[in-house]
């Protein structure tokens, strides 16, 4: 059959060449099939880690609302009305995520925002010392009685002035919430998001079937074996990836985990087929294939003619494509011939223009969905700084509220034992303050609350001025002595009693003043000043008395 030189040299060069271009296409697709697995693998964990960070700042955020309201005096003071009217704004604010508020007393005895009340027998719902070093707590979903579905309750304590638990505040939110800001998520075709909380139950995912049914095992199963593995993983590490076969389909798939913040073993899982990963790559292939399929038949025609001019294109043509394998920021040269080399060298041009141009796009995604991240970060970070202004002023007076001035003391005048001179308090209250809301009306009693405050604070950036309550404010003069608040008093008075008050014709103030003694708490140096004030408004107002 091989008689001749020249058909041996065809036979074999042709040979030749069908090796060398099956080992290129193989070593090519392997490159890159490993190349895009690992791209699609990062973008996937970043995806599971980006929105495992978003859902743990949703809770965050639920957190942060449900300490305002445990805050609230009314709260603490267990005013009835005063809660209902929580509850339910609660209820309004979570716009749309919480199915229920709810309002635990001392006794045990649960208020909803829907007016139901009932007798906590669920070890879900933390009381008295259960609640030491916490600030919150989330629960395991569980079925509500009221609701008939399953929820998780956020909660935290209302805490008295001694740090004491007084009873609580939560919100439950469904797990259909759960299941529609998964919902919400950006994943490539081919994929879907669920979650499991700390006892590896399934709480949400597309298949309903799943939800509160399945528990994740560490064992592998028949029917997804190789599952048990990435159980295991999620046990230790905070995100990660596995491989596993789905044998109702016989699909290979691929898991990306990441675990998420204020839900401790709460983990959000990232399915992708695998097959949709190279879905891209299998159809670049195909095309080669068939390119250097049809381009090796011409060859075969033509190389007894042409075997001596294409010797040396294709010695450059293996270069560049080996080139353009191992680094994919070669520069493929393509071979500007109108014959079957410059058309292979064409198509491989073309097939790794497209690879690479892949390979970007998914980097740009991963860069892009960063930065998605950081932006909502931002956002969160300033609603979070919002929440805390709010939570600190008050609205009326815009002056320091009750609770920004107790963590002000903690944090700069106890604190600080080294001072060279101690701090010194004034309790002061309006005088017949009663008398102007009742002769002149409310709005008038709060406009003249604001202009006090306007008075009290106006060019005073060293001093920590709050309203306490009512028509009662507290200044804190830090490092000063006996002579120096009593010049700063006399002249305060004087500028109140010259001030314009108009309907009303003159307003004094009584207060309490009391340096306070070495190491003395906050609460008996305060004591000691309030109680100055009131003996200054028993001596017949418009007085101040040391205490």
């Amino acid at each position: 059959m091989l008689k001749t030189i020249k058909t041996k040299i065809i036979t074999t060069y042709s040979l030749v060449m069908i090796a060398f271009t099956s080992t290129l296409l193989l070593t090519t697709f392997l490159t890159e099939r490993n190349r895009v697995l690992d791209l699609e693998l990062e973008k996937s964990i970043e995806i599971s880690r980006m929105h495992a960070e978003v859902l743990g700042n949703e809770f965050s955020r639920y957190i942060t609302m449900l300490k305002m309201v445990s805050y609230n005096p009314e709260i603490q003071l267990r005013n009835k009305d005063s809660i209902e009217f929580q509850l339910k704004k609660l209820l309004e604010v979570g716009d749309g995520d919480f199915v229920n508020t709810i309002y635990i007393d001392k006794n045990l005895i649960l208020t909803d925002a829907k007016g139901n009340t009932n007798k906590v027998t669920h070890p879900a719902f933390k009381k008295g010392n259960d609640w030491a070093g916490k600030d919150f707590n989330i629960s395991m979903p569980l079925f509500s009685r009221f609701e008939k579905m399953p929820v998780i309750i956020v909660a935290v304590p209302i805490l008295n002035t001694f740090k004491e638990w007084m009873g609580t505040i939560a919100v439950a939110v469904p797990l259909s919430t759960i299941n529609k800001k998964l919902s919400f998520m950006k994943l490539t075709k081919g994929s879907y998001a669920w979650l499991a909380d700390a006892n590896g139950m399934i709480v949400s995912h597309p298949d309903e079937s799943f939800i509160m049914k399945v528990q994740l095992s560490t064992t592998n199963s028949d029917t997804f074996p190789g599952f048990g593995d990435i159980v295991q993983k999620t046990q230790l590490e905070d995100h990660g990836y596995g491989h596993y076969l789905d044998t109702r389909i016989n699909e290979s798939k691929v898991v990306t985990f990441a675990k998420i913040s204020n839900l401790p073993g709460w983990n959000l899982f990232v399915t992708t087929q695998e097959s949709e990963i190279f879905h891209e790559i299998y159809e670049i292939l195909y095309n080669v294939i068939i390119t250097a399929f049809v381009l090796m038949i011409i060859f075969l025609l033509l190389i007894n003619r042409l075997s001596k001019k294409l010797i040396h294109p294709l010695i450059q043509l293996s270069k560049d494509v080996k080139a353009s394998v191992n680094n994919k920021h070669h520069h493929f040269n393509v071979i500007q011939s109108d014959d079957e080399i410059g058309q292979l060298s064409k198509a491989f041009d073309h097939a790794f223009t497209k690879i690479h141009s892949h390979t970007a796009y998914l980097e740009e995604v991963v860069g892009r969905r960063t930065q998605e991240i950081h932006a909502k970060n931002v956002i969160l970070k300033s609603q979070n700084n919002a929440l805390e202004n709010i939570a600190s002023i008050d609205p009326l007076t815009q002056l320091y509220n009750r609770r920004a001035f107790n963590a002000l003391i903690e944090k700069n005048i106890l604190a600080d034992n080294q001072a060279a001179l101690s701090p010194t308090l004034i309790v002061l209250d309006i005088d017949h303050f009663k008398k102007i809301n009742d002769q002149f009306g409310h709005d008038v009693g709060d406009d003249i609350l604001c202009r006090t405050a306007q008075e009290l604070s106006n060019n005073d950036d060293e001093n920590i001025i709050c309203r306490w309550g009512g028509e009662e404010f507290v200044i804190l003069i830090p490092n000063t002595t006996p002579d120096m608040v009593s010049t700063y008093l006399d002249a305060l008075r004087t500028k109140i009693s010259q001030a314009n008050f108009a309907p009303v014709e003159a307003l004094t103030f009584s207060a309490g003043v009391a340096t306070r003694a070495p190491d003395e708490p906050f609460k008996a140096w305060f004591q000691r000043a309030d109680k100055a004030m009131y003996e200054a408004k028993a001596s017949g107002r418009n007085n101040v008395i040391w205490g």
